[in-house]
């Protein structure tokens, strides 16, 4: 008897998981209505990893090969469904992903977290070019969801990319009160207000330890 494997909990999986949830189709099928419907912008789509996910699945027995076929020259095309195990076990992850936040480990929560290694004056300008980034992605996140607007696309099928826009602005937003407390004297602190806050943590530590 084949055993069950861990669902691989990534988001392309649950893209995956979940197109196969509303029809059999084949990876290339899949990598394409991902795009037509603006899921690149919460899910990175690159090479072959698809294909690594999409085996994986059929690997843990949550997805299943129905059909093989081939047009022409061109490579021949699996088409997949999903398992009535794979759909107990999507259901139940979309509700927990819906309904529990989770740290997802930002790499620009880490900067924020050592950024005072660097100049003051270096820090604020290096944030104020993240700002001018976010304002340009957001600005493009936001004409595509327009675009597909336009197109008639409902716009339950949309709402990743406000997500995206809405988060992206909020980020920029943030950092823009960050830089004004920075200039403004009321974050940062010295190396020798920051080495005296270090030593009396450090003893507040120690006297824990010992009690």
């Amino acid at each position: 008897m084949k055993t069950r494997r861990e669902l691989p909990r990534t988001p392309l999986a649950l893209a995956v998981m979940n197109l196969l949830a509303e029809a059999p189709m084949h990876p290339y099928e899949m990598k394409s209505k991902m795009k037509e419907r603006g899921h690149d912008q919460v899910i990175r789509l690159k090479g072959g990893s698809i294909y690594d996910t999409v085996e994986r699945l059929e690997q843990g027995g949550f997805i299943e090969a129905q059909t093989t076929s081939r047009e022409g020259r061109r490579p021949e095309r699996t088409v997949y469904a999903i398992t009535a195990a794979g759909r107990e076990e999507i259901m139940a992850w979309l509700r927990e992903l819906l309904a529990q936040p989770v740290n997802e480990y930002p790499q620009f929560g880490a900067a924020l977290a050592f950024f005072a290694a660097l100049d003051k004056d270096e820090v604020v300008r290096l944030l104020k070019v993240r700002i001018a980034l976010l304002d340009g992605q957001a600005a493009g996140d936001e004409q595509q969801v327009k675009t597909f607007t336009d197109m008639g696309l409902p716009r339950l099928f949309l709402v990743e990319g406000e997500y995206a826009v809405a988060m992206k602005r909020a980020e920029r937003d943030w950092i823009r009160q960050l830089i004004a407390d920075i200039e403004g004297g009321r974050l940062w602190i010295t190396k020798a207000q920051m080495e005296a806050v270090q030593e009396k943590f450090e003893k507040r530590t120690e006297g824990g330890e010992r009690e």
